[in-house]
């Protein structure tokens, strides 16, 4: 869908009204040396954060998420990564406390994937799975609508695993954008993937409208899902995508 540029982001760009820039990394770019100089360059609660994990794979996912996050806006601002300050919403959604700025951002990671999505003043989520053959299955009754039940058992049984991942991907993505976490029902809203482009409907209990809503599903590497919901209620918004190297 998305032609991924490579290589380390460059300088400060500002960013448009009509685009959403996305960056991803991998975290097993991470050696000694980049873990190390990406640790100095991050404030301490950040560090804080990264070795809170017992494990040096998921240390290293979360160093470079906080990593990406800080330099994917400073891409589009002024400001040094490390300076850029974070609060949370009472569900949990990050959001910039200071400096002050239009930028909003959200960010996801999996094993062996990190991304975050950036845009002037947009609600957006996104959401990044790694492809597994024993996905749940046994969560479709409980999380999903009663059109992705039906659609997703109607495939071939090779199919119902990426099937459901794109699902859960998508839905992750705009819980995500709302920032309402899981207080939003799963089974309340629904994606059609039959058609070229994911389809979004909404129960009307959600007050919410689906047709203001851009839905990108896509994989930027052969075992990563990647979804994206950016509030548009205009033409269609260009997604920049790219990868960093953290």
């Amino acid at each position: 869908m998305h032609q991924l540029r490579r290589g380390r982001l460059a300088s400060v760009r500002p960013l448009q009204a009509n685009e959403v820039a996305v960056v991803f990394a991998r975290p097993d770019s991470l050696d000694d040396r980049r873990r190390a100089d990406a640790l100095g360059k991050l404030p301490t609660e950040d560090v804080a954060h990264v070795r809170r994990f017992r494990f040096e794979r998921d240390r290293d996912i979360a160093l470079a998420s906080r990593t990406l996050q800080r330099r994917a806006l400073s891409r589009h601002a002024p400001v040094s990564p490390e300076l850029w300050r974070f609060d949370t919403t009472e569900h949990g959604r990050p959001e910039i406390a200071a400096p002050s700025s239009d930028l909003r951002f959200n960010v996801s990671n999996t094993h062996g994937l990190v991304a975050c999505a950036v845009t002037l003043g947009r609600e957006v989520g996104i959401d990044v799975e790694q492809h597994r053959d024993d996905a749940p299955l046994d969560l479709v009754d409980s999380h999903f609508a009663p059109l992705e039940r039906t659609a997703l058992r109607a495939l071939p049984a090779g199919d119902r695993a990426r099937r459901f991942l794109e699902l859960w991907t998508l839905k992750e993505a705009y819980i995500k954008a709302r920032g309402l976490g899981l207080a939003l029902p799963l089974d309340r809203f629904w994606f059609d993937l039959d058609g070229p482009t994911p389809r979004l409907s909404i129960a009307p209990e959600l007050e919410d409208d689906a047709a203001t809503w851009q839905i990108e599903l896509w994989k930027p590497t052969p075992t990563h899902y990647a979804a994206l919901c950016v509030r548009n209620t205009n033409t269609p918004l260009a997604i920049d995508s790219e990868w960093d190297v953290v």
